[in-house]
């Protein structure tokens, strides 16, 4: 008879246990509307949970935390991400989350500045990418390969001709 009852009660927690388990596997349902430090959470849930108090700028070591509207906002005009994780070690509210995939909302967007486009060999963006995400070929603008990209900005300060600008993934 107490097999039964510990059954019962085990099926009864399983039921509360299923629906968190699905939410982890969901998709991303708000996508992120300023570029958000690495590890990030649901954009719904970082804009709540960030607090403004500024510990991940703080902690970063390339400086491209800014506190922005009250919340942390990646900033890779100077310097690139190193995704070392500092800022989520510093992070007392839980914005920034382990759980979350190590990927930057941001994708390099390549113009026509370009030198290899403009006849003149030139590989440094695919040299600098970590993640061996960009590829050329002679004459042509580099090719990205999103799946492989996390957004880290190396590649755009690599480029001395300022022909690759970092967007909002999409």
């Amino acid at each position: 008879m107490t097999e039964s009852i510990d059954n019962n009660r085990r099926n009864f927690l399983l039921r509360f246990y299923q629906p968190i388990q699905a939410c982890n596997s969901a998709p991303e349902i708000t996508p992120h509307s300023q570029p958000r430090p690495p590890y990030a959470v649901n954009e719904v849930l970082f804009l709540r949970l960030c607090d403004n108090c500024g510990e991940c700028q703080k902690a970063c070591p390339n400086s491209v935390i800014e506190m922005s509207d009250g919340v942390a906002k990646l900033n890779l005009d100077y310097n690139e991400c190193s995704l070392c994780g500092e800022c989520l070690k510093a992070c007392p509210t839980g914005a920034l989350h382990a759980s979350m995939p190590l990927k930057i909302n941001l994708h390099p967007v390549f113009t026509n500045t370009c030198n290899n486009y403009l006849q003149m060999e030139c590989q440094h963006c695919q040299m600098a990418c970590p993640q061996a995400a960009i590829s050329i070929e002679d004459g042509e603008l580099p090719v990205l390969n999103e799946d492989l990209c996390n957004g880290c900005g190396q590649c755009r300060s690599s480029c001395y001709m300022g022909a690759i600008s970092m967007q909002l993934s999409s």
